[in-house]
């Protein structure tokens, strides 16, 4: 089995501390040393983990619009889950969504729900709300015509892959994909990977966000 490895940002080093210890006998999750501030992860993500909890002390939106885009300057395969100590409003939380969060939740959830928000999260799913994904993604379906004018000079997608990205874009997992199309969910991938190579993109989150502009 696979490691996850996690930095924890936050700058309250005993309560990182107290959640590294919880994960301790999670045999795929690989912690590193806590930091406590966003400039010293920056200065370590090379390589960079594959993921890094975030406790929530941006309260201003632009300031993790940046830090997402660093991250992602920096180590392209990091992906991000904040966890929030007071949850913003719906529009707060959907443009966080739309600059590259892969999830969230709240700062006092138990460790049993972050573990599982994290191995979500490095399989290539989104974890928020259902309500709330729906509400990001609501537009209507593409079509190949509007799918160029958000990705001009794109190779074209198979009948099979615009079925694909049209679910990934209502929210599906893959897994739900794989049953809604009567596939398994390693073929879904495989198609997910067609789609996003000719997107030229790397994670569902960047062609959710690509395709939301």
């Amino acid at each position: 089995m696979s490691s996850i490895s996690i930095m924890i940002i936050d700058n309250d080093l005993t309560r990182a501390d107290s959640l590294i210890s919880a994960f301790s006998t999670e045999g795929d999750l690989e912690l590193l040393p806590a930091v406590a501030m966003r400039e010293t992860a920056l200065r370590k993500l090379t390589p960079g983990p594959d993921l890094i909890l975030l406790y929530d002390d941006m309260p201003a939106r632009g300031a993790l619009v940046r830090f997402l885009s660093a991250v992602q300057a920096r180590s392209p395969k990091t992906r991000l889950i904040q966890l929030l100590s007071s949850k913003p409003d719906d529009e707060d939380l959907i443009e966080r969504i739309k600059n590259g969060l892969q999830g969230y939740l709240m700062a006092s959830s138990p460790p049993s729900l972050i573990a599982k928000a994290i191995r979500a999260v490095a399989a290539g799913e989104i974890w928020a709300e259902r309500r709330l994904l729906e509400k990001t993604i609501a537009r209507p379906l593409l079509s190949p015509e509007n799918l160029q004018s958000h990705a001009p000079n794109l190779q074209p997608l198979t009948i099979r892959e615009m079925d694909m990205l049209n679910l990934v874009m209502k929210g599906a997992t893959n897994r739900e994909i794989a049953e809604m199309s009567n596939i398994s969910e390693r073929t879904v991938k495989t198609h997910l990977y067609r789609v996003y190579r000719k997107l030229k993109v790397n994670s569902r989150t960047k062609a959710i966000a690509l395709l939301s502009r």
